[in-house]
Parts: C-alpha cells; sequence; structure tokens
C-alpha cells in the first residue's frame, strides 16, 4: 500500500481522489494536509496554477514522515486567445527522489455569467450558486453543478499524473 501526502483537506478533492485510486486499481492511505499553494486563492494562469500544485505536493510531502509521495491539487483560470476565461486543473506529484511529474486537465470554456465575475476580479467560487439558482435549464444545471464541484477537472488531472508517475517509476 502506497502512503499520500495529499495538499488539501477538501472534502470533494479527497473524494475524487479515492474515486480515481480505486478505479486505477491502487491501494493507498491519503494524509491530507493544509498547506499553502503559495499562489494566489484563485490562480488565473497556467504557470501559476501548475506551480500552486506542485508547491502543494512539496509542502504536503514535508510535513508528512512516511508518505511515498506529495500530491497537489490546483484548480485555475485563465485566459484564451480571444481573451475568454477557462476552468482547467493540475495535480503535480512530488517525492523524496525529486521526482517531480505534473499533469493537465481539459479546459472548459466558461459561460458568460462566470467570464463576467472573474472579468470583474471577482471570486468565482462566491458566485457558482447563483448561477445555479437563476438558470434553471437542464443544461445550465449541469454545467453550473460541474463548475461548482469542478469534479471532471480535478479527476482528469489526478488520473494523468498518478498513471505518468508510476509509468516513471517502471522505466
Amino acid at each position: 500500500m502506497i502512503k499520500i501526502a495529499v495538499g488539501t483537506t477538501s472534502k470533494p478533492k479527497l473524494q475524487f481522489l479515492e474515486e480515481v485510486l480505486k478505479e486505477l486499481k491502487l491501494k493507498a492511505e491519503l494524509e491530507p494536509f493544509n498547506v499553502f499553494s503559495e499562489v494566489s486563492d484563485q490562480p488565473i494562469s497556467n504557470r501559476e496554477t501548475k506551480r500552486g500544485s506542485s508547491n502543494r505536493a512539496k509542502n504536503a510531502l514535508k510535513l508528512s514522515k512516511e508518505a511515498d509521495f506529495g500530491l497537489g491539487i490546483e484548480i485555475g483560470y485563465h485566459l484564451n486567445q480571444d481573451k475568454n476565461y477557462e476552468i482547467f486543473c493540475w495535480a503535480t506529484i512530488f517525492d523524496n527522489n525529486k521526482n517531480k511529474i505534473s499533469a493537465k486537465s481539459h479546459k472548459l470554456l466558461l459561460p458568460k455569467f462566470h467570464q463576467n465575475i472573474l472579468k470583474e476580479n471577482k471570486y468565482l467560487g462566491e458566485f457558482v450558486r447563483q448561477y445555479l439558482d437563476e438558470n434553471k435549464d437542464e443544461f445550465s444545471q449541469e454545467i453550473g453543478i460541474i463548475i461548482r464541484d469542478r469534479k471532471p477537472f480535478i479527476q482528469t488531472a489526478v488520473k494523468t499524473v498518478l498513471i505518468n508517475y508510476f509509468v516513471h517509476l517502471s522505466n
């Protein structure tokens, strides 16, 4: 069994991680830590988001005495070439042998409601429920839940980084 120092205490992020571990048939003990990403609370670039996931992985590993590696997860946003925001996730693994592997999820173009929040430099998390309250059609509800929970982004990045890490070790 592997032991993972996770750079978050977020229940949803830990649940999504556990689902990925189960899907990959990896037996792991999670050791969550409330660590700083050392980036802004709402990263607004690819580079800042990746750095946040890396810092979370390193900071969690430093706090653990027994972990095989640290895992950092960071959600972020960036302006695409059309000057519209997209949401995505970076996940990073950092181990005691200084191996560092990062993986990025797919991106999703945010609806106009969310675009306006970010363009006004407001914290998007404070408005995700408002979007769900104001947009009752099924499609908007589904998109709103994806943006609120961020599950597909987190799971894609985490699954990819875990697979890449273990493939890297086996080579």
